[in-house]
């Protein structure tokens, strides 16, 4: 035996389609007059189906022969044959075209559908969009709803029993187990798509029965299965053993569980549709629709606000973007107002405050003045020039002092000649010189802060080689601190020029000053804040060529009159240093003076090299005080500032005044905060954008009042009253009595 006389294998598959082809039929049961079959369809209990055309119109048909007359039941063929004559008029259900009731076999001829069934769709695709699941829902229902006009109950709605014309449109068909409406025989239908109530035996066929199934077939659509289908419900009813049972189990299935979710879920199902799903699956038929038309209404309901959703989008947006645009202008408008309004108080303030510069240098200057005539004055008195004379010519004191020169410079006098300075401070003559400068410093220093009486931090007086004679302090301070004995001729106070020597200067090329002098400012040892000296030559001889001696007093510059002010004022006159070099922009008083040193010990606040030449020319700069600069409120920071140079007092009349003496070292910035410039202009912007706030806030509610009154007017056309149930079913009764 060789390979080609065995049998060929075959897969599985290739088997099943085998036996499909050998028992298909080759030749029609009968011959049909009008129409040629030309192909077997398919086989089952009742009988074959074939394919055939209309030999007058070449219309595509099928023809169903009902072979087995023992196994069919005529009641249902009659029935489904009945109903879908009186319905064939409809588009929307397969059209019965000819009944050959008499025939041998007995047959009917019937539209061809050729896309098949909506569960063979289904079961390719699974859940489908939404769109195209409204379309199919929307025509299932209007063949619904003609079927129920002609009194007919299809009773078995699912997808199988809906099959898909050309473009997927859907037909109805298989109505084996359709009721008219004034039927009360009960009947089943099928699994998950069968309202609850319709699982009963002694039911009684309801229209909300087909409400329930074509609610079941859009859920299907939208999510891929059937409502309340679940393996544990399948097994139990599987397990229920006879009819009534799995009825019973079903029906309390669908009750105990919760109503189906999936269809909310999906995305593109709005809440009107999702309603529309959840009332046709509603477990009470009274919470149902009682009829499909009333789905189509709802359904004609959702499309109106569809293709309303556009104007009500731009009915909402177009005045709300129209507000939005017209609020920006506004606000940009006050922006823009704003910044005019700030640049002109900008202006004006500074104008203002350069105004002022001028007048607080001009009061600084007559301060200045006063000071000056006080040291003259205080020079000049009696009690004070004798004793003064006395130790000038008292040997003991000429020769220690003589010693203490000796020593070469200022350097070496500090070192070399303790001893001698010691014996200095002890002297009779020179403490009773202390006595008498003592008992005037008192007077000065007893003047309260704030008051226009001149304030001295101390009073000294220097032989003509720089060395202090006597000095005087308040408070007192300790022996080792006390400055008599030293020389300091390498100070501007003693030599007139506008910076410190060197301390190693020789003592005798450095000459005296010969006309009152103020010193450039010098920061105290004591509490690092700063001072100035004014200090004139006494003669006790008509030769002025050299003074015999040099009187000194020195005021803090936070007792100037002028600089005296609260930290937490708007307006401040603050003193800068003017001389050339790294200290030209130093910082010498400030209100907040006292408090920022105790941060900032032993460095100097400075302002920007950049920035003082900008406000010597006069510019309108915005000025950070360096005081204010590490302050949390950045507002609080920037100022308005002007600068105005001090000159010193000149008195023609006297010639122990420099009359050469031109501009001190010393500027007077006076300030504004700027915080308090724009305070107006921010009040007016904060009331303007609530008001405009409270427009737009009063415009909203106007445009969402109306919003609301257009859109119930515009939703009562569409809004009918719904039928009650009874009359409804009464209706379509009478209907197809009538008929």
């Amino acid at each position: 035996m060789n390979d080609e006389d065995l049998t060929q294998y075959q897969t599985a598959d290739g088997q099943s389609t085998s036996k499909k082809l050998s028992i298909q039929a080759t030749t029609p049961p009968a011959d049909v007059p009008g129409y040629r079959l030309q192909k077997f369809l398919g086989a089952g209990a009742f009988g074959q189906v074939w394919t055939g055309q209309d030999l007058n119109t070449g219309r595509s048909v099928a023809v169903k022969f009902f072979l087995h007359r023992s196994g069919v039941n005529w009641s249902l063929l009659s029935r489904e044959v009945k109903n879908l004559v009186q319905m064939s008029a409809d588009r929307h259900v397969v059209q019965v075209l000819e009944v050959g009731w008499e025939s041998d076999p007995p047959y009917y001829v019937m539209e061809l559908v050729p896309g098949g069934s909506l569960e063979e769709f289904l079961q390719d695709r699974g859940a489908i969009p939404v769109a195209e699941a409204v379309e199919m829902f929307r025509t299932i229902c209007v063949g619904l709803n003609h079927c129920h006009s002609k009194g007919v109950l299809h009773c078995d709605l699912k997808p199988a029993n809906v099959l898909l014309g050309d473009d997927d449109v859907p037909r109805l068909a298989d109505f084996g187990q359709s009721r008219m409406t004034h039927d009360q025989t009960p009947t089943l239908g099928t699994l998950f798509y069968m309202a609850p109530e319709q699982a009963d035996l002694k039911s009684t066929p309801d229209s909300s029965w087909d409400v329930y199934a074509v609610g079941a077939i859009m859920y299907r659509m939208l999510t891929g299965l059937p409502p309340y289908k679940k393996e544990s419900v399948v097994d139990q009813i599987d397990t229920a053993g006879s009819l009534p049972k799995r009825l019973e189990r079903y029906r309390e299935a669908i009750a105990e569980s919760p109503p189906p979710s999936g269809h909310l879920k999906g995305t593109g199902v709005d809440r009107p549709l999702a309603r529309i799903i959840s009332r046709c699956l509603a477990v009470d038929p009274k919470q149902r629709y009682a009829n499909v038309q009333e789905i189509l209404q709802d359904l004609e309901n959702r499309d109106h606000a569809r293709s309303r959703r556009p104007l009500i989008l731009l009915g909402i947006l177009g005045p709300a973007l129209l507000l939005a645009a017209s609020g920006l202008f506004a606000a940009r408008t006050i922006d823009g107002a704003s910044d005019s309004m700030k640049q002109a108080l900008r202006d004006d303030a500074f104008d203002s405050n350069l105004l002022a510069a001028k007048f607080a240098a001009r009061n600084l200057e007559n301060e200045i003045a006063r000071y000056f005539q006080l040291t003259r004055e205080e020079a000049n008195r009696t009690d004070f020039r004798e004793q003064l004379n006395k130790v000038l010519e008292d040997r003991s004191l000429t020769k220690l002092r003589s010693d203490l020169i000796s020593a070469g410079t200022s350097l070496n006098v500090e070192a070399k000649r303790k001893d001698v300075r010691e014996r200095l401070l002890d002297h009779p003559e020179r403490i009773a010189l202390d006595n008498v400068l003592q008992a005037r410093l008192k007077k000065y220093r007893s003047a309260p802060i704030g008051s226009r009486k001149p304030r001295l931090a101390t009073m000294f007086v220097t032989d003509a080689h720089g060395t202090i004679i006597s000095i005087v302090y308040d408070p007192p301070v300790a022996r080792d601190r006390n400055s008599a004995g030293r020389n300091y001729a390498y100070r501007t106070y003693y030599h007139a020029g506008r910076d410190d020597l060197d301390r190693s200067t020789p003592i005798k090329e450095v000459q005296p000053l010969t006309k009152t002098h103020l010193s450039s400012a010098f920061p105290s040892s004591a509490t690092d804040l700063w001072k100035v000296a004014i200090s004139t030559p006494i003669y006790f001889t008509e030769d002025h060529s050299k003074p015999d001696a040099v009187f000194v007093v020195t005021i803090n510059l936070g007792d100037f009159q002028l600089l005296q002010g609260d930290v937490g004022d708007n307006h401040l006159a603050v003193l800068v240093e003017a001389r050339d070099g790294p200290a030209r922009g130093t910082v010498l008083q400030h209100p907040m003076m006292e408090n920022a040193k105790h941060k900032k010990r032993g460095e100097n606040y400075m302002v920007p090299s950049w920035l003082m030449d900008e406000l010597e020319k006069g510019e309108g700069v915005d000025y950070i005080d360096p005081l204010t600069e590490d302050a949390p409120d950045d507002e609080d920071e920037n100022w308005i500032a002007a600068m105005q140079p001090v000159s010193l007092p000149v008195d023609d009349s006297d010639d122990a005044v420099d009359e050469d003496a031109g501009q001190a070292d010393l500027l007077v910035l006076v300030q504004f905060r700027l915080a308090k410039v724009f305070a107006p202009v921010g009040e007016m912007r904060s009331q303007l954008l609530w008001k405009g706030a409270e427009t737009v806030a009063l415009v909203l509610l106007v445009m969402l009042t109306l919003w609301y009154f257009v859109r119930r007017i515009s939703d009562r056309p569409t809004n009918q009253p719904k039928p009650n149930v009874d009359t409804v079913r009464r209706d379509v009764t009478e209907t197809a009595v009538a008929e």
